[in-house]
């Protein structure tokens, strides 16, 4: 349906933004690839706060807030050099936890010249920040409260890199893919058609039969799983070893997600890594990277991705047109809706 006008629909989306907690929750988020950082400082925008980039004397990737606290210049426009960031407005230079560590023509910098700074970690070829509550503090970032895991099977070359897909920017709130795995209702749906992977076309004669549950983490307090099996039906009859499982780690409040796909034909193994970064309040940057064991070739692990792309672009439309209920009217055959709520609550600050 179209709007009237601009005006009209930013009232809009201003109503439906208020039905929501707060836009950022804390945990962590993709902000680069580690390929695409070379020498040269790289600004993002992630969750409220605009961050440059960068590549210490060691080769690691470096966090900072993108101006500099002297007179606010952009240090994306400055260059790197001894491992640190160098303004390009007064040549201050400001190391990898903030510290402003040189002042041109003899001066000494004092401990109150500092910025705020980061954690970051490399996720299998993904840069990730943590994002905080409250106020940043200048200085060396506290420590995280957690880790995001790795899979040892990447690290020692089982899993090989097979592929990536950046999808761009997506009108959504970030609970919002969270909390469609416990809406067990929705998948026969807007989910029991299968499609052509990477497409909104329907296979004519084909559904989808779908198995999912939820459940939270019982040594992670950050973490929850959800499980889904799938097999596949033509004409109302399910085909044998047609489907595929699907195990799915979300640690944290929806900014990393990964899945752990078996296909049932052949065991063959898939792990992909579906990320959204927050650039607005109701803007996800999304991106999908992954791996597959021998048994699967590049084809074969880009149709279970493209197959899994195509279910999920079916809640984009829904996603970015709802409200947020905080008191839904639920029904005998709702998932644990009220479970994930208190889980995700983690994320956000105690009141």
């Amino acid at each position: 349906m179209n709007l009237a006008n601009a005006a009209e629909a930013s009232e809009i989306e201003e109503a439906r933004l208020a039905t929501y907690p707060a836009p950022y929750p804390e945990g962590w988020y993709v902000v680069a690839r580690d390929k695409d950082l070379a020498t040269e400082p790289t600004q993002v925008r992630v969750a409220g706060n605009d961050v440059v980039l960068f590549r210490d004397n060691e080769g690691q990737v470096r966090a900072i807030e993108a101006y500099c606290p002297h007179m606010g210049a952009n240090l994306s426009d400055g260059v790197v050099r001894n491992g640190c960031i160098e303004c390009p407005f007064h040549k201050w230079r400001i190391d990898g936890q903030g510290r402003v560590v040189r002042i041109p023509k003899g001066q000494s910098s004092e401990p109150v010249h500092r910025t705020s700074s980061w954690p970051v970690i490399d996720l299998h070829g993904w840069i990730c920040i943590f994002h905080r509550h409250g106020e940043l503090t200048p200085g060396p970032a506290p420590a995280p409260p957690y880790y995001l895991e790795r899979v040892r099977e990447i690290d020692d070359g089982e899993l090989r890199y097979r592929g990536e897909y950046d999808a761009g920017a997506i009108h959504m709130h970030l609970l919002e893919f969270v909390e469609n795995s416990v809406d067990y209702q929705h998948f026969e749906p807007i989910h029991g058609e299968l499609r052509i992977p990477w497409t909104n076309i329907p296979v004519p004669g084909m559904r989808i039969e779908h198995e999912a549950s939820w459940r939270r983490d019982a040594s992670e307090p950050q973490v929850s799983w959800f499980e889904n099996e799938a097999q596949l039906a033509f004409r109302g009859k399910v085909i044998p070893r047609s489907g595929a499982t699907a195990k799915v780690r979300l640690e944290g409040p929806g900014g990393i997600i990964r899945f752990d796909f078996r296909i049932a034909a052949n065991g063959g193994r898939v792990v992909m890594f579906q990320s959204h970064t927050p650039t607005g309040p109701l803007t996800q940057r999304v991106r999908f990277r992954w791996f597959s064991d021998r048994s699967v070739s590049k084809l074969q692990a880009a149709f279970i991705v493209g197959h899994w792309v195509s279910q999920w672009r079916q809640d984009l439309g829904i996603w970015s047109r709802k409200i947020y209920r905080k008191r839904p009217l639920l029904s005998r055959a709702d998932g644990p809706v009220h479970q994930l709520r208190r889980w995700y609550a983690q994320f956000y600050p105690a009141r």
